[in-house]
């Protein structure tokens, strides 16, 4: 049974009105799909939908000493978009992200 009156329903439907009558963002169901090496995220490869017939975007991910040190995020072409780098100070914290946008 479906409390009609409480607020997070009501919250809901107003969220669905509005991606629905283009009031709000655009509501997708993209399909992303992760690639692991040796356990390790190395690339998230996203399409429109489960069956991959269409590519929207790709990001690669690159590690120094276990690491993420790079996220490169291209588009359907496979052409860079951002790259960001990340540094790290001696002990392992984090230092810096450069973000380079192609």
């Amino acid at each position: 049974m479906t409390d009609t009156n409480s607020i997070l329903y009501k919250i809901g439907q107003a969220v669905k009105a509005a991606g629905d009558s283009g009031g709000g963002p655009t509501l997708t169901d993209d399909y992303s799909e992760p690639t692991f090496t040796d356990g390790i995220l190395t690339a998230m490869t996203t399409y429109t939908s489960s069956s991959k017939s269409t590519l929207v975007s790709s990001k690669a991910f690159t590690y120094t000493n276990g690491a993420l040190t790079q996220v490169v995020e291209s588009d359907e072409n496979g052409a860079t978009h951002l790259t960001k780098t990340i540094t790290y100070d001696s002990s392992g914290n984090l230092e810096s992200v450069t973000k380079d946008y192609a």
